[in-house]
């Protein structure tokens, strides 16, 4: 009889510990969207000459010359002036002007490759959130835009779908309603020009890293569980609808770079909340989502010193390495004359969220 009992409560548990282990199993895949990088593509990013001191000469012009980059200082316009100045070294870079209510501020725009069907879109804002010097304010991401520019212009003619590099202002302030960031402006261009994204790519914070265990940090304890504790990596932030772009984005990017990359697929893209780019590319219908390094979620230990001297440019050059290989890896049809792009449904919940201030949405 106790054998019998015994028997069962074993049987009964390994039942459990198994169950246990495949939801645990679906749960960490179904967050972290695991991808390994079976091929070889002849255009590898390993080969690419990317010179770390551009990357900081780039984050110093940013960070001092064009600083605080906020509309009470007035110098967003001249930081879109430098980056079109640095854009127009790579191809055809044009602004894209928009008024508000105070002033008028411009979103600069570089295409490359050839007319397609679809396009991929890679954007970062160049307005910092506050007048503090001490913050990065994305000059990490607008560097590592310019440098994506340098090297995918040296392969334009191999470029199997068109590109466009997007450096947006008002994307921090709080202050500013929705339909005033530049990132709106661009998106709401392509909804009513009928354009096809395949992907928008939003880089927002990509310089911040830390090799010290327990450096990084998760707004939800779960999260510590299935993601590493040291702050190393750049994070991949997409909808649970975008696995797919996920996955094969990550392929792409492992073929190329040592930079560990891992991905959150949350509902709505929740995380991280300073990164609001993105969404609008979303509430216009485009598949959509950041790439960001969370410097909000780590504990950097030289936060003592300059912008320009805390960042790591080795893992930025990692990161352009990785953004090269994904953009040489996607294609698109040609674009053919006449045709039809069907336009995506406008989200109508964003109507609403339109009319609101971002300090009520971020």
């Amino acid at each position: 009889m106790l054998h019998t009992f015994v028997r069962k409560t074993i049987n009964l548990l390994t039942d459990w510990l198994i169950a246990s282990a495949g939801i645990a199993l679906i749960l960490w895949f179904g967050f972290t969207l695991p991808s390994f990088s079976l091929s070889d593509k002849s255009e590898k990013a390993s080969s690419l000459n990317i010179k770390q001191d551009d990357l900081k000469n780039h984050v110093e012009l940013l960070s001092n010359y064009y600083a605080p980059r906020t509309v009470e200082f007035g110098n967003l316009n001249a930081t879109a002036n430098y980056i079109h100045g640095e854009f127009s070294k790579y191809g055809d870079a044009r602004y894209q002007p928009y008024w508000t209510l105070s002033s008028r501020y411009k979103n600069v725009i570089l295409t490359l490759g050839p007319k397609t069907e679809k396009i991929l879109i890679l954007g970062a804002h160049y307005d910092a959130k506050n007048d503090s010097l001490d913050i990065d304010g994305n000059a990490s991401g607008i560097a590592t835009l310019i440098e994506l520019a340098h090297q995918l212009s040296k392969n334009k003619e191999k470029l199997t779908i068109g590109v466009q590099l997007v450096a947006y202002p008002l994307s921090q302030k709080k202050s500013v309603i929705t339909e005033n960031m530049g990132s709106y402006q661009h998106a709401r261009q392509l909804f009513e020009t009928g354009k096809s994204v395949k992907l928008m790519l939003s880089l927002d914070g990509v310089g911040s890293f830390s090799d010290t265990k327990k450096s990084q940090k998760y707004p939800y304890k779960f999260l510590h569980y299935v993601y590493p504790s040291k702050g190393n990596y750049i994070s991949l932030v997409g909808r649970l609808q975008d696995y797919s772009e996920i996955m094969t984005l990550k392929a792409s990017f492992k073929q190329a770079s040592k930079l560990p990359l891992y991905s959150f697929s949350l509902p709505k893209s929740y995380y991280p909340t300073n990164s609001q780019d993105h969404l609008n590319y979303q509430r216009h219908g485009y598949p959509a989502m950041v790439i960001t390094d969370t410097a909000e979620y780590r504990d950097l230990k030289n936060s003592e010193k300059s912008v320009a001297e805390r960042l790591d440019y080795e893992k930025m050059a990692l990161l352009v390495q990785g953004l090269y290989q994904v953009v040489m890896n996607n294609e698109s049809k040609p674009l053919s004359q006449g045709i039809n792009l069907v336009q995506r449904p406008l989200n109508q919940d964003f109507l609403k969220d339109s009319l609101l201030k971002t300090d009520e949405i971020y």
